[in-house]
């Protein structure tokens, strides 16, 4: 029995398929638009204003044995974050950074769960800035009393005159220069614990939370921001003038 021909089924097939071309395009137009449309009206609103919609659960797990230990409210107010910005940095501090990164600086990972972003990695960036430029004001000075020690086997070790100075940094490290305690007290005065946005442990014992960690920790971030933003050179300058010369000096 011979095969039937296929050829006579192609005409109706083609016909079929465009009739449902249309219907389909119309439902791959409908379904993508709206995800676009979403995410559109989600960019337009500043992330540290409020909490991603998509990362909020759909029941709340995180419990405190009391509740007014949940009770804590942080500073929304830009015109405020910029005047500690101002008197942290000087005039025109506020407007060394962009407005997201100016609020993400400030922000610790305990403020909602970190779901607005925190300052970690920028705080590790404007430690090593600021590790450098204190190294640096270190060597820069004449040869501390005790920088040179005596040799038990009475070797004389190469001598230069721009190397005598190296010395320095037995005697003093730059974590004494910039200790945890200056560092807390200039960001005191500049007003950076009316802008911290944080979620402290015990919100009646800030001491017993953390707080000066976590104002250390906004401090360096601030730097690590001004030093991507702007580069070394800015960072090295406003280090050493709104920074270290503002602290105060070992006896």
């Amino acid at each position: 029995m011979a095969l039937q021909p296929c050829r006579a089924h192609f005409p109706r097939a083609r016909c079929a398929l465009r009739a449902l071309t249309p219907s389909l395009r119309t439902y791959a137009t409908e379904s993508t638009s709206e995800p676009f449309k979403a995410s559109s009206q989600e960019s337009s609103v500043p992330r540290w204003s409020q909490t991603p919609p998509g990362m909020k659960a759909p029941m709340q797990l995180d419990f405190a044995k009391s509740f007014k230990n949940k009770v804590w409210k942080v500073n929304n107010d830009p015109a405020k974050l910029d005047n500690m910005y101002n008197r942290l940095l000087g005039p025109g501090g506020s407007k060394m950074l962009p407005e997201e990164l100016k609020w993400l600086a400030v922000t610790h990972k305990s403020f909602d769960q970190g779901r607005r972003g925190f300052n970690d990695k920028l705080a590790l960036l404007g430690r090593l800035t600021l590790v450098m430029e204190a190294t640096k004001e270190i060597v820069s000075k004449a040869p501390l009393p005790g920088s040179r020690q005596t040799d038990e086997f009475d070797r004389v070790p190469f001598e230069h005159e721009q190397l005598a100075s190296v010395d320095n940094l037995s005697v003093e490290e730059p974590k004494d220069m910039v200790s945890k305690e200056k560092l807390f007290a200039l960001a005191s005065d500049a007003g950076i614990l009316d802008v911290l946005r944080w979620k402290p442990r015990l919100p009646k014992s800030l001491e017993s939370s953390g707080v000066e960690v976590v104002v250390n920790s906004a401090v360096l971030a601030i730097l690590g921001a001004i030093t991507l933003q702007h580069g070394s050179v800015v960072a090295s300058k406003v280090v050493r003038e709104r920074i270290l010369a503002r602290l105060p000096k070992n006896e």
